[in-house]
C-alpha cells in the first residue's frame, strides 16, 4: 500500500502544476548571458576522482549527490506566443515547480520560478531548426516544442541554465484544460478567502468559507489583472493558497488519500507528459514534505510591452548553494 505522504506530495504537485497556467502571453527581451558569464559562482573541477567542486565567497562546495530533481509545468496549449519574428504554438509553461527529493534525509523541497523570469530562451522555426537564443520570459520556451515531450525538454533545458545548470532528472507537465474535470472528480476544495478578491467573482468575499468546483477554482487561481504591475506574484499567492486547503482535504480523508489519487490519475491521464514512472513516484512515500515553498528571488519591472522578473542573482547563487551543494572541509 502506497504511504499517505507519498499521495499527497503527488496529488498537491500535480495539481500545483495545473492550477498556475496563465491567460495571457508574454514575450520580452533583454541580454542577460555576459552578465551570467560573470558570476561569483564557477564550477572548476578540482579532485582527482572526477567529482566536481565550485567555490562561493572562498569556500568549496560540492554537488550533493544524494539529490534527485523532479520539475512540474502547468501548460496552457490554446496560446500562440511570439519573439520577434518567430512564432512558437505549443502553449506557455506558465507553471514551473521544482521538487527537490534528498533521498539521504528522506525530505523534498518545493522551488517555485515565476513564469516571468527572464531567461534564456532557444528560438526555433516552424520547421523545428534552431535560429537564436534570445532572453525571454522563461515560459516561452515550452513554445518551441512539439506541445509534449520535447517542449519539456527545452523547459527543463532552459530552468536548469537559469539555476546554474543545476541536473533536472525528471518533469510531469498538465494540461490547463485539466482543472475543471479533476477538482470537480474530488469533490471540490473549501478554503477561506483571505482577502477581497470579489473583482475576481462575487462569491470571493474576505473572510468567507466557500467549496471551489472547478469552474470557481480556474477563476481564483488563473485571474489576474495584466495592467497591474506584479499581478502574477499575486496570482502565485493565491495558487499556494489554494494548495494549502487541498493539503487540508487530503490529510482529512478516512483512507489517507487513497481514493483521491486514484481519481486524480484517472481523470488526469489524458492532460499529463511525462517521463516519470509510478515506481519512482512510489520511492518518495517516506519523505516528509518542507511546509514552506521557496521562490528564485527577484523582482517585477515593467517591460516595453509586458511583466518581466528579473532574478536577482546574488540572491539566487545563496539559495543554490543552500539547496544543492555541501561545504567540503578544509
Amino acid at each position: 500500500m502506497k504511504k499517505t505522504k507519498a499521495k499527497i506530495v503527488i496529488i498537491i504537485l500535480a495539481v500545483i502544476a495545473v492550477i498556475a497556467a496563465a491567460g495571457a502571453v508574454y514575450a520580452g527581451m533583454q541580454n542577460k548571458k555576459a552578465d551570467k558569464e560573470k558570476e561569483e559562482v564557477s564550477a572548476e573541477p578540482e579532485s582527482t576522482d572526477g567529482s566536481s567542486y565550485i567555490t562561493y565567497n572562498g569556500k568549496k562546495y560540492k554537488y550533493n549527490s544524494d539529490l534527485r530533481t523532479m520539475l512540474f509545468m502547468g501548460v496552457d496549449k490554446n496560446e500562440v506566443v511570439t519573439v520577434k519574428e518567430n512564432t512558437g504554438r505549443s502553449g506557455q509553461s506558465d507553471c514551473l515547480v521544482l521538487l527537490v527529493l534528498d533521498t539521504d534525509k528522506k525530505t523534498t523541497t518545493l522551488l517555485e520560478i515565476s513564469r516571468d523570469s527572464m531567461a534564456d530562451v532557444k528560438i526555433y522555426g516552424i520547421d523545428g531548426d534552431y535560429m537564436a537564443t534570445e532572453t525571454a520570459q522563461i515560459a516561452t520556451q515550452y513554445a518551441y516544442g512539439d506541445g509534449e515531450k520535447r517542449s519539456c525538454q527545452l523547459t527543463r533545458e532552459a530552468v536548469s541554465n537559469l539555476l546554474y545548470d543545476i541536473p533536472i532528472h525528471d518533469y510531469l507537465s498538465l494540461n490547463m484544460s485539466g482543472i475543471v474535470p479533476i477538482v470537480d472528480q474530488i469533490g471540490g476544495v473549501t478554503m477561506t478567502v483571505p482577502e477581497d478578491y470579489t473583482a475576481i467573482d462575487p462569491v470571493f468575499v474576505q473572510g468567507s468559507t466557500i467549496t471551489l468546483n472547478g469552474e470557481l477554482t480556474e477563476k481564483y487561481i488563473r485571474s489576474r489583472d495584466t495592467s497591474v504591475l506584479g499581478s502574477n506574484e499575486q496570482r502565485m499567492e493565491r495558487q499556494t493558497q489554494f494548495v494549502q486547503a487541498l493539503l487540508e482535504k487530503v490529510k482529512s480523508t478516512e483512507d489517507g488519500g487513497n481514493s483521491m489519487l486514484r481519481q486524480f490519475w484517472q481523470v488526469g491521464q489524458p492532460y499529463i507528459t511525462t517521463d516519470l514512472s509510478l515506481d519512482m513516484l512510489e520511492k518518495i512515500a517516506s519523505y516528509d514534505m518542507n511546509p514552506e515553498i521557496l521562490k528564485v528571488p527577484g523582482e517585477v519591472q515593467a517591460g516595453e510591452e509586458h511583466d518581466e522578473f528579473h532574478v536577482d542573482d546574488a540572491s539566487l547563487q545563496e539559495m543554490i548553494i543552500n539547496i544543492f551543494y555541501k561545504e567540503v572541509e578544509s
